[in-house]
């Protein structure tokens, strides 16, 4: 598979994307970590398809900006095909589904190529021991830079792992925290054992005013620290190998942040999820302009809902290639229907769209498409449409088409023989748990349910 970088190129890009079955294309970015500018976009292309797999961070020995670097050998007659030959230079991917994705449509042999030809830290240090990337390891621009994110962090702890064959998990991990008398502790999340018993679940018992959300809390403030020289008297024992933080709490009291949206020094703002009854909203400021301000509604819960559907469906279709991937909508109905007996979740849609806008082919026009009331306390009766979001189902739906006519005010309607069913409060409320998560999550994700 060949690696190549366009920068600013616009031609060059199309050029090789039309010209190469299987391709990288590295592209321009100005993201600035701490003084260093590592950072590149990708176009891929796999056995003829296009492939989201993410972009990667390259560092070169005594360069702080790589891009330029880089011109500079093109400005020279460099080709832009990698590996560079002047220069030392390491990498990390944004995300070890980079790795992944290659592994699951070409094979490892493939992804372990790549890995070579982009230098990856990963591979490099802990499996070949190379003393040029070891000792690039040791400068700052690997700690603030090719480290900055916590997906990266995730990407060089494992991606070895996926490179040997061997298993990529979690395992135990020790958090330091401030106790409700002020006193410094800490804990064990267990997470590995040899028993074949469930293991992956902790669980804080306690009585009220111990301090249960107060740790929970420092759980995400820490998880959400940027800063690689912040005091570290709070926090996890070493760098955890976790993905991302998701945290789940319909208590209208708990005050966890509900995004990172506002945190302009993050590129992976899906690090952290929060679903529960709070979030952003438009609201008229005095200077009449729209603001994003923090709110507590009942509106949220479904809204997020029906977007985390939509997301399960996107992640199967982006990463339904990779061989551990287990199908989000398959996981959904299997779960749920434990709870609940119906045939399709559905999304609403506009009822001014066509139809065929949501499908790839005429299979699923009639049996997918419903029209019907939906409705409940909160607000009228309304003649809607419902399109089923559904594991048999995933390559022919449209992801962009049905988020951009998607009615998320009305949630996620369950149907059985084709009507809506009513749930309980509380079957609405592991709804939207299940679905919430299951969008959200990546491999490797601390879930905090409170």
């Amino acid at each position: 598979m060949k690696v190549v970088y366009a920068g600013r190129d616009v031609k060059k890009r199309k050029v090789l994307l039309a010209q190469h079955q299987n391709v990288i294309v590295l592209l321009h970015d100005n993201w600035d970590d701490y003084t260093f500018k590592t950072t590149f976009p990708t176009d891929c292309r796999m056995k003829g398809a296009n492939v989201e797999i993410g972009g990667v961070q390259i560092l070169i020995e005594n360069e702080k900006t790589s891009f330029a670097y880089l011109d500079k050998l093109v400005a020279d007659g460099w080709d832009g095909a990698f590996p560079i030959s002047n220069g030392q230079y390491i990498s990390v991917p944004a995300s070890l589904s980079f790795y992944e994705q290659i592994d699951g449509h070409l094979g490892l042999d493939s992804a372990i190529d790549v890995a070579r030809i982009l230098r990856d830290a990963s591979l490099l240090t802990k499996i070949e021991d190379d003393e040029d990337a070891l000792r690039l390891l040791a400068t700052d621009g690997f700690r603030n830079s090719l480290q900055r994110e916590r997906g990266a962090v995730k990407a060089y702890l494992d991606g070895w792992k996926l490179f040997g064959h061997k298993t990529i998990s979690i395992g135990n991990q020790a958090f330091r925290f401030r106790s409700s008398s002020g006193e410094m502790s800490a804990i064990e999340l267990r997470f590995a054992s040899a028993s074949p018993l469930p293991h992956d679940i902790n669980v804080l018992i306690g009585p009220n005013g111990v301090g249960k959300s107060q740790l929970l809390h420092q759980i995400v403030a820490n998880w959400l620290q940027l800063d690689p020289d912040a005091p570290q008297d709070i926090g996890f024992n070493g760098r955890p190998n976790l993905n991302q933080v998701v945290v789940v709490s319909y208590s209208p009291f708990e005050l966890f942040p509900v995004d990172t949206s506002q945190d302009k020094n993050r590129k992976d703002h899906d690090v952290y999820r929060y679903f529960g009854f709070r979030g952003r909203m438009k609201s008229l400021t005095e200077s009449k302009r729209g603001s994003d301000k923090v709110m507590l509604s009942r509106e949220f819960p479904k809204t997020n809902a029906a977007r985390s559907l939509l997301a399960c469906l996107s992640d199967d279709q982006k990463y339904g290639a990779i061989k551990e991937w287990s199908n989000k909508l398959e996981t959904m109905e299997r779960v749920l229907k434990q709870a609940f007996l119906f045939d399709r979740a559905a999304v609403v849609v506009d009822g001014d769209a066509e139809v065929d806008s949501f499908f790839t082919t005429r299979e699923w026009m009639t049996e997918p498409y419903l029209d019907g009331e939906a409705g409940d306390e909160d607000g009228p009766s309304l003649q809607v449409r419902y399109v089923p979001i559904a594991s048999d189902r995933v390559d022919e739906l449209k992801v962009h088409a049905l988020g951009k006519h998607l009615e998320d005010r009305l949630g996620v309607i369950f149907l059985k023989d084709g009507k809506p069913i009513h749930l309980s409060s509380g079957q609405r409320l592991f709804s939207y748990i299940v679905i919430n998560i299951l969008g959200a999550i990546r491999r490797n994700s601390l879930i905090l349910v409170c």
